[in-house]
């Protein structure tokens, strides 16, 4: 088990390249990440809590408007950043941000943490993934089907919390609920992720989501086990849209 006050036993991964297209002209103007929640951005208190946590280094995937991000991180003096710059950031998805991170994450290997920028949430969702006992975990936010959007991302387990697939919400019979973009993988899978996607991207081109893909890893890598956490209950929104962003002021933004 890790103690809460030191994430420094991992590689901390925020990936933020991509646009805000679902939120018309605010997205134009800065990217997801520097939406303020209160008087703070969404990356501001990412960070925060990830500091507050021991965090003494970070690595981030950037792209759009990506000066943006880097002089908002300038405000953390005492945290050393390292950038990975998304040229194409319209045609790769997610998975390849990912994926362009192995070469940083092999000079130290560590553990790895992963994250979305375009979220806020309750830091129970993430304090019980890095003190969790299991190594490879995707997070959740429990929720019943119905509740669920038709395009969110959510996962199936089967009785041992063992995630059996990823998908949409149209695409998923019994999902356990919502995908809340807070991962945590061991050396070795890390490792095997990383293949995986090379594999997959010189069949299928780079433009997927890192979900669809992790999907199909856990379909091939049946000996990989990834889990999820139960009852994982907590706030949380994924701000895609001015709707999203106007529920996330509305949860968190007394909370500064």
């Amino acid at each position: 088990m890790v103690a809460l006050n030191n994430l420094g036993k991992f590689s901390v991964l925020l990936l933020s390249a991509g646009r805000g297209s679902r939120l018309g002209k605010t997205g134009k103007i800065v990217p997801k990440s520097l939406l303020k929640i209160g008087n703070k951005t969404i990356l501001h208190r990412i960070i925060n809590y990830l500091t507050s946590r021991g965090l003494k280094e970070l690595n981030i995937v950037v792209g759009y408007k990506y000066k943006a991000i880097i002089n908002e991180l300038h405000k953390f003096k005492d945290l050393k950043v390292n950038y990975i710059k998304i040229k194409d950031y319209v045609n790769n998805g997610s998975s390849f941000s990912w994926f362009k991170f192995q070469s940083l994450w092999n000079k130290k290997k560590k553990p790895l943490l992963i994250m979305h920028t375009d979220i806020v949430f309750d830091p129970r969702h993430i304090d019980n993934i890095i003190t969790s006992k299991k190594e490879n975990i995707i997070g959740i936010k429990k929720e019943k089907k119905i509740k669920l959007k038709e395009k969110s991302f959510v996962a199936q387990v089967n009785k041992k919390m063992e995630v059996t697939k990823i998908g949409l919400n149209k695409e998923v019979t019994k999902p356990y609920g919502e995908i809340t973009c807070i991962n945590r993988f061991s050396i070795k899978s890390s490792n095997k992720i990383f293949k995986f996607m090379k594999d997959y991207f010189e069949i299928n081109g780079s433009g997927m989501t890192w979900e669809y893909i992790l999907s199909d890893f856990i379909q091939f890598q049946s000996n990989e086990k990834i889990f999820i956490l139960k009852n994982q209950i907590f706030k949380w929104v994924n701000v895609n849209t001015l709707k999203d962003l106007s529920a996330a002021k509305k949860l968190f933004a007394e909370k500064n």
